[in-house]
């Protein structure tokens, strides 16, 4: 694969050959003057929230380069600018893309592994991380249910925002249409039936992670209580394999969907107050 040679700190912009195609990444070279802290590789959200949620990425990455963590973000395919359609887009592919840039990542710092996912990219990044032997997760708005991340992408739908007569009218009736047509099409996205299926069969709740931490960040919204007790029941869950979950509540209710970029800077600076201290 080509690959940026190391000199000095940088934000370094290269494609991963991978199987198919090539994948778009982002490079952080850490801080040569503070003591290394291991590596940390980002997974992107769904869809639309890719693009609108790349600036507070590329910024929060930064701020990690420079506390002494070597940060990859990469494009998943089919997503950003990597190769391949949207509508090509695979669960299994996927974690091939996560595996290939963690091997990367390790031929060049030999610390610790941390998953950092944002929103579908944290499900993705527990369902992957035994395989990764990842060391740290943390996750950011996390979907915990892959069914509830492709019912919220499906409300997003024109034909539910303003139905014509004989429509469909619930996230039930686009279902049953993509069943019959084998994809559907929401804001620009199309998405076909085998990613459908592959991302409602994942739940945070069956998911077998590696003996390590995971860093929840969420915002309560209007319900706080209500993700509070299920971040306490998914505890419980994980215990026997050795995982230990630290739940961070924080105020307030971002939009992640719709146009324009999002940033969050409460999350940022919480969220660099964590990993300032002792590695993760």
């Amino acid at each position: 694969m080509n690959a940026p040679l190391l000199t000095t700190p940088r934000v370094e912009p290269f494609f991963f050959d991978a199987e198919p195609g090539t994948r778009f990444s982002l490079y952080h070279a850490p801080n040569p003057h503070v003591a290394p802290r291991g590596a940390i590789l980002y997974v992107h959200p769904f869809a639309g929230e890719l693009s609108r949620t790349r600036r507070m990425a590329a910024l929060q990455s930064r701020a990690f380069a420079a506390l002494g963590y070597a940060v990859l973000q990469i494009d998943l395919f089919g997503c950003g600018d990597s190769c391949g359609e949207f509508n090509a887009g695979r669960w299994q592919i996927w974690q091939e893309d996560l595996v290939l840039a963690a091997n990367w990542l390790a031929e060049r710092e030999s610390g610790p592994l941390t998953l950092w996912g944002l929103r579908l990219g944290g499900l993705l990044a527990l369902d992957t991380a035994a395989r990764l032997d990842a060391r740290c997760v943390l996750l950011w708005q996390p979907y915990m249910s892959g069914r509830a991340c492709i019912n919220q992408f499906l409300r997003l739908s024109e034909q539910l925002q303003d139905p014509a007569p004989g429509a469909p009218r619930s996230t039930a009736a686009l279902r049953a249409q993509l069943a019959v047509h084998g994809a559907i099409e929401v804001g620009g996205f199309e998405v076909a039936v085998p990613l459908v299926k592959a991302i409602d069969a994942c739940d945070a709740a069956h998911v077998v992670l590696p003996p390590c931490p995971v860093h929840w960040f969420a915002y309560g919204g209007p319900a706080p209580a209500k993700v509070a007790a299920s971040a306490a029941r998914l505890a419980e869950r994980w215990r026997p394999f050795g995982a230990s979950l630290h739940f961070h509540p924080l105020e307030g209710s971002p939009l992640w969907s719709g146009d324009g970029e999002l940033d969050c800077p409460g999350l940022r600076a919480a969220t660099c107050a964590l990993f300032s201290g002792e590695p993760a």
